[in-house]
């Protein structure tokens, strides 16, 4: 056997495609590492972004929040720490006031002892000026007003505060009730007599002069002096690269901050580097959000070689003081990390690619060695493989051939059956009619109206029988070109092959026709149809005990393919006789199968016409009643030779 020229080509791929296939192999390689890298480096990036954005978003937020609850705790003790702190006045006055009574009781009247306990508890100042003791008669006489001395004398019973409260009987009450309570009202504060501001105020009964004895503070002006404390507390604060808290009012100016000459000033109308109000913009996102992260260019960078004021805060607002608290991390931490492990990645990159090429120039010259050899060796084996192909072709040839008339002489005899059951019926007729015709003639009995009628039902019963010869001789014409035939007529044509054995057998044809046409090789068409038929009915006979017998036939298609579907009520088939239904000479009927019918159906569709045959158990009904039986689905592709 010689080479030919495609086996050259082959031997020529053997000897020089492995060193072509090595460098591209290399160049690949090499570029899909770079790509592999890259892109591990953008995903460490973003892995980078997210680690740093959620490590410090979450950091700056418990910062604030911690802050937030702190000044929060601070304030809900607010009304306690006062509460607290105005009962221990109240109680050291009235001390004060029954030691002085005690002492002066048996030296002095009543009134000079008053006077000496009036002017001591008027003695007691404090809060920076503004705290004072108080005392007020069962009638609601002020006795004692240090601050306000011209309140003194003057009864307030009847008074109000700002919300319409009178205040003054509830000191009332606790003289006649001789006890002691807190209350609040809304009060003068220092000279300023047009305005009331809230106070709380503690009330204790003074027996001896059956009066109270108190005094009270502003809560506002308690409450500046805890925001003092609080914001002189946040200013110290400095965490993790020298971070800090800052706070800024609802009116813009900066009550803490790590830059000191911020503080105390209004921020409102300055701009950042990108154009924007920054402390507007952050009093009103502290607003809209209550909580939330917020970008944007800082004004300045506790960094000072830092390229970028980029910087991401957590800003809450605490609404009872109309405060935004905040502190946030600038970005350029993370820019120096990522550009760090560019230069790395890089690094790392050349490295690889100088040991990769290294690799590939060695692995080709050894590859080069090797394939001169092999390709020799190969060329030996490929020219026995040749002649091991062909010998199989051959005989794959001869057996398939050998198969196909096989199952064509198979189809022959169960056509000439089909023939002798077709033919018998209008031989009968012919036979009777004749033979009646001559018994007339014989005993004088002819007649002529009915020897017409007669010869026309020998007619008919000839013309059955010439189209019964050419059904079954175009059936055995091979024809192999594709032509366009209706598939309702291919289906009659089918039955009128089969019919009478069916009828013969009560077995009962239900068509579902959808009518199309169909371009296919329909003489092989018609062969598998009479095979799935035959064996349909074949089924069916050896299910005696069915008094009704059905091979139901229905045919549809979609935008590719056409179906025709051919279900019997033959109670299925064995699911081990499924899986092998389709295997040459595989069959249940013993000596009188050939095996070879369901075979070549499918290797019909499959290898002539482009189709399939698939089978299964299937379930429906007939009439109101449940059918069990097996479903044969054919499929052909529409107008595709």
């Amino acid at each position: 056997m010689k080479i030919n020229t495609n086996d050259n080509i082959i031997i020529f791929f053997i000897k020089y495609a492995p060193i072509i296939f090595v460098v591209l192999l290399s160049l690949f390689t090499t570029k899909l590492v770079l790509l592999e890298k890259e892109e591990d480096f953008k995903k460490e990036v973003l892995q980078m972004e997210e680690d740093y954005y959620n490590t410090n978003k979450q950091r700056i937020k418990e910062e604030v929040e911690r802050i937030y609850k702190f000044i929060e705790l601070e304030k809900e003790k607010t009304e306690e720490l006062l509460k607290a702190s105005i009962k221990k006045r109240v109680y050291e006055a009235h001390a004060i006031a029954s030691a002085i009574y005690e002492q002066e009781k048996h030296k002095n009247d009543d009134e000079n002892t008053f006077q000496i306990i009036k002017k001591a508890l008027g003695s007691i100042i404090f809060n920076d000026g503004r705290g004072y003791i108080f005392m007020d008669a069962k009638d609601g006489t002020s006795l004692l007003q240090p601050l306000n001395p011209e309140f003194e004398g003057k009864s307030f019973l009847n008074d109000i505060d700002a919300n319409g409260y009178q205040f003054f009987k509830t000191v009332q009450k606790t003289i006649e009730n001789k006890s002691e309570r807190f209350d609040s009202y809304y009060w003068f504060q220092g000279n300023n007599t047009e305005e009331r501001f809230k106070k709380i105020s503690f009330y204790k009964y003074f027996e001896p002069y059956d009066l109270a004895i108190g005094t009270g503070e502003y809560i506002q002006t308690f409450e500046n002096n805890l925001k003092k404390k609080l914001l002189n507390y946040i200013k110290d604060i400095r965490y993790q690269n020298d971070n800090y808290i800052f706070v800024i009012d609802f009116e813009g100016n900066y009550l803490a901050h790590y830059n000191k000459k911020f503080i105390n000033t209004n921020r409102l109308n300055v701009k950042n580097q990108a154009g924007r109000y920054l402390v507007k913009d952050i009093i009103e996102f502290a607003k809209d959000k209550k909580s939330e992260y917020f970008s944007y260019v800082a004004t300045l960078n506790t960094d000072d070689k830092a390229r970028s004021n980029k910087k991401i805060s957590y800003i809450k607002a605490f609404e009872p003081y109309n405060w935004a608290i905040g502190t946030g991390f600038y970005t350029e931490a993370l820019n120096k990390q990522i550009e760090e492990k560019r230069v790395f990645i890089t690094e790392e990159n050349n490295s690889y690619v100088k040991h990769i090429l290294l690799i590939s120039c060695v692995v080709t010259l050894l590859l080069l060695i090797i394939s001169f050899f092999i390709s020799k060796e190969l060329e030996k084996r490929l020219i026995n493989y040749k002649k091991e192909i062909e010998v199989k072709i051959l005989e794959s040839k001869e057996k398939d051939e050998m198969m196909y008339q096989q199952s064509k002489m198979a189809s022959m005899g169960e056509m000439i059956a089909n023939i002798a059951h077709q033919w018998r019926q209008p031989l009968n007729q012919i036979s009777t009619i004749s033979s009646g015709i001559k018994v007339q003639k014989e005993y004088d009995m002819f007649d002529e109206s009915k020897l017409n009628d007669d010869m026309e039902k020998i007619i008919n019963s000839s013309n059955y029988l010439s189209q019964t010869i050419d059904d079954f001789r175009d059936f055995f014409v091979p024809n192999k070109t594709h032509q366009n035939f209706e598939i309702s007529d291919t289906i009659q044509r089918t039955l009128s092959l089969v019919e009478s054995q069916l009828k013969n057998n009560d077995i009962i044809i239900v068509k579902e026709i959808e009518e199309f046409t169909i371009k296919s090789l329909e003489n092989e068409l018609l062969q598998v149809l009479i095979n799935i038929l035959k064996n349909a009915k074949e089924a069916l006979l050896e299910r005696k005990e069915f008094s009704t017998k059905l091979i139901i036939i229905k045919t549809y298609k979609n935008e590719n393919n056409a179906y025709i579907s051919i279900k019997d009520n033959a109670n299925g088939i064995e699911e081990e006789v499924l899986a092998n239904i389709f295997t040459p000479y595989f069959t249940t009927k013993g000596e009188k199968g050939t095996g070879l019918g369901l075979y070549m159906s499918k290797s019909i569709l499959n290898k002539n016409i482009g189709g399939d045959l698939k089978v299964k158990n299937t379930t429906f009904e007939y009439k109101g009643e449940k059918q069990i039986g097996a479903e044969f689905l054919v499929t052909l592709p529409l107008n595709k030779e």
